[in-house]
């Protein structure tokens, strides 16, 4: 499953990345215990509760993606909403949260 978390008007805040093995701390809510598995150039997979989810940037904002596990759309939806409110706030409305993939024909 792959979403993206894309503010309408483009912008994205500078991320504060953590120190060395904690780089995506910047990407993960408060209460959420994690483990970083990989990081490369700001992007990377952390463990949350079993389920290695992958952030990464792409051309209209923040990409997630669930690399390994299985969630429910409704424990995917709390975690991006708090993955949302972590990077822009509470108060900031103008990001869309959307699930995203490739079209087949």
């Amino acid at each position: 499953m792959k979403f993206g978390l894309v503010d309408r008007q483009g912008y994205v805040p500078d991320l504060k990345y953590g120190e060395t093995g904690q780089e995506l701390s910047c990407f993960v809510p408060s209460g959420y215990a994690f483990e970083q598995v990989s990081y490369v150039n700001g992007e990377g997979e952390i463990k949350v509760d079993g389920h290695v989810w992958r952030f990464f940037f792409g051309q209209e904002g923040i990409g997630v993606e669930l690399m390994s596990g299985i969630v429910t759309l409704a424990e995917a939806q709390k975690f991006l909403q708090d993955v949302k409110s972590h990077i822009w706030g509470d108060t900031h409305q103008q990001v869309q949260v959307f699930l995203s993939g490739v079209a087949v024909d």
